[in-house]
């Protein structure tokens, strides 16, 4: 008995719906599983006040910096117990 040979095209096709049936099955379960888009509260969406405020950089600058001498730093050797 003489077994009959599936022509490669036909092969092609098969695999060819299997990928796309596959491919859209996937993409429904993409759809499906998708996170909803978070709602902003409009304060966050107002506009940003760009505006510059002279005191607050003043105060800034008349703020007291210690260079690295004035600091007082602890001893790196630990007391034995």
């Amino acid at each position: 008995m003489k077994k009959l040979k599936v022509p490669n095209i036909v092969t092609i096709m098969i695999l060819t719906v299997i990928t796309i049936l596959f491919w859209i099955i996937l993409s429904v379960i993409r759809i499906f599983q998708k996170e909803p888009t978070p709602t902003i509260p409009s304060e966050i969406l107002n506009p940003f006040n760009s505006s510059y405020d002279k005191s607050v950089v003043d105060k800034i600058e008349k703020r007291i910096y210690f260079d690295k001498e004035q600091v007082f730093t602890s001893p790196t050797v630990l007391p034995e117990i």
